[in-house]
């Protein structure tokens, strides 16, 4: 008996120890209910006003805890630089002042913000405070390289220039021939990816050569010049006009509903100045903000207004937020907000092998993301992480809508056997190493699928097995060549095998073409490269990417990587599973003392 009892300990012994040393990844439940709690995301919600003005020399740069703030709107006042201000005449800006514009933008990125962009003649509500039209276009000259350089930290760019406020308004040089000059320079002289606003539907339609009666057919596309064109909304529900921005209100809104789909809307909230029914309540905003795409409004304007909604219960359609105050449900809504509502990962995967990923993922917000995201699967065990660029697009994920991802993602050979949390990564850089988690988006989900620390969202998680043996005439005839084309919206895309033409079983059909069968034929012995496909809305597709120093060509020229923040912590798992074996065996020998002494 007591042989028995020594044979059953030694087993326990060696199979908790086997435990210890085949630790798994946390293992977080899904859950796919929305929250309600409001936190911060890039490039939209309620912003920071911050007021900067400008001299000949010794300018600062923003303040500190100015800089912290997750959207800051920009109001820069060159006044100084205008005849009518300064009183001898107008005069280029100085290099001075240009430095510690761009020092300040590099401040606000630094700090994990972004903010949206406005220069003014005067912020006092003067008018005629503007210098020549001449000497306008060349302070956006050389405005234009600081705003090239600092591309990823401009959400958007206000025209401004004219007016008070750069409100264009109330003054004789804001001419629509003249907005349209500052216009035009503007764009000429900044990456297609900056939008540019100005202030009403008059000067888009001036510089763009339509009839204003006729601006809710106007339709733009991709790399056009109108396509960057939006509006800001300094008179927000203030009327029924909204203090002279429209015209013709349903109009010109059935535009917006079309264009601000791809530029920012939105300005400061005004009090009521209407007619009839006042505009400016939670529940007129409410309905029409989903149709014109609002992405961001002043937080400290205006402040009776926003005081309202905060004692304004929210009465709509949603009906998480019933009996919820006003303000909670705009803040939440205003922009994106992302929501999975479905996830589903293959449970298990070999080493070197792709695994299938389906997600459901629903926009609630406002609008849609307007400047484009670097989306990353991200392979997590205790210390070791692998990222994995993608494809996907989430400026296509629509407000209003539910997008089904359905694609593939190559498994890094270096991934150790046992269990790996994924994760879905939305940053600006989509390099978890070095990119301080810079503009990440997190899902607006209950529960613990946010991961702070690396900036991404937990999907799900799956077991990684050995890779199985294979001899060199199995690996040759089954290698597919690597193809890395675009895909478009309802298209087919088929993944053949070049040696036996069998299509890839786990993809929804979509076709990708080769335009190049030399490169194929030059690769097909190349056992580095994965194939890579572009992943569009109301489809699926297959990611795959890149093991450890190996780098893709993607269809855009950019490059895949695995990478390794931590891979450190090996040496530290030896030691502590050897105390806690020693442990174990002390335990063992007091336990074996006491039986065989009695």
């Amino acid at each position: 008996m007591k042989k028995i009892v020594s044979i059953i300990s030694i087993v326990i012994l060696i199979l908790i120890c086997i435990n210890i040393n085949s630790s798994k990844a946390e293992d977080f439940k899904l859950d796919y209910t929305e929250t309600t709690e409001t936190f911060n995301n890039p490039e939209r919600g309620f912003y920071t006003p911050v007021y900067i003005k400008y001299t000949e020399n010794n300018n600062k740069v923003i303040g500190e805890n100015e800089a912290k703030k997750n959207l800051i709107h920009l109001r820069l006042d060159i006044g100084q630089f205008s005849k009518a201000i300064n009183g001898k005449k107008d005069i280029e800006l100085t290099q001075d002042m240009l430095n510690s514009f761009n020092q300040t933008l590099k401040k606000i990125k630094e700090n994990g913000g972004t903010t949206i962009v406005r220069f003014a003649y005067t912020y006092e509500g003067d008018k005629n405070k503007e210098p020549s039209i001449d000497m306008i276009l060349t302070h956006i000259k050389q405005l234009c390289p600081i705003f090239t350089e600092n591309q990823d930290v401009i959400s958007y760019i206000e025209l401004g220039f004219f007016g008070p406020w750069g409100e264009m308004h109330t003054s004789d040089v804001c001419t629509q021939e003249n907005v349209a000059k500052a216009l035009d320079v503007m764009l000429n002289n900044t990456p297609e990816k900056i939008k540019i606003g100005v202030r009403q539907p008059k000067y888009y339609t001036y510089w763009a050569g339509i009839e204003r009666d006729k601006l809710s057919e106007n339709v733009t596309t991709l790399g056009t010049k109108e396509y960057r064109v939006g509006l800001y909304n300094d008179g927000y529900l203030g009327s029924e006009s909204d203090l002279g921005t429209f015209n013709n209100r349903n109009l010109e809104i059935k535009w917006l509903e079309k264009q601000a789909n791809h530029t920012l809307y939105g300005g400061e909230v005004v009090a009521n100045y209407a007619s009839g029914t006042p505009l400016n309540t939670v529940k007129y905003m409410s309905e029409e903000a989903f149709k014109t795409h609002t992405t961001y409004l002043n937080e400290i304007y205006n402040d009776k207004v926003l005081e309202t909604w905060k004692n304004e219960k929210y009465e709509g359609e949603d009906q998480l937020y019933k009996g919820k105050n006003g303000y909670t449900y705009i803040a939440n809504h205003l922009g994106y907000r992302y929501v999975i509502r479905k996830a589903n990962i293959q449970n298990k995967v070999e080493q070197g092998k792709k695994i299938n990923v389906e997600l459901n993922i629903e926009n609630v917000g406002f609008a849609n993301l307007i400047n484009s995201k670097i989306v990353t699967i991200v392979f997590s065990k205790n210390d070791k992480i692998y990222e994995v660029k993608t494809k996907i697009d989430p400026t296509k994920w629509e407000s209003k809508q539910t997008t089904k991802l359905q694609f593939e993602v190559d498994v890094p050979e270096e991934l150790v056997d046992g269990n790996w949390n994924i994760y879905l990564r939305i940053s600006q850089y989509g390099n978890l190493k070095i990119d301080n988690n810079y503009q990440c988006i997190r899902f607006a989900n209950e529960g613990q699928m946010w991961n702070q620390d690396i900036g991404a969202n937990y999907i799900g998680n799956t077991t990684v097995i050995k890779k199985a043996e294979e001899n060199e005439n199995k690996v040759e005839n089954n290698i597919i060549t690597n193809i890395v084309n675009d895909v478009t919206d309802n298209t087919e895309k088929n993944i053949t095998n070049d040696n036996n033409n069998i299509v890839e079983d786990n993809l929804i059909s979509n076709t990708i073409k080769d335009n190049n069968e030399q490169n194929n034929v030059e690769k097909k012995d190349n056992l580095e490269n994965s194939t890579t496909d572009t992943v569009t809305n109301n489809s699926s597709a297959s990611i795959n990417n890149v093991v450890e120093n190996t780098n893709i060509k993607m269809a855009d020229n950019t490059t895949s990587k695995v990478i390794y923040p931590h891979t450190g912590n090996d040496a530290f798992t030896i030691i502590k599973v050897l105390i806690a074996i020693f442990i174990l065996i002390s335990i063992y020998i007091y336990i074996n003392s006491f039986i065989w002494c009695h």
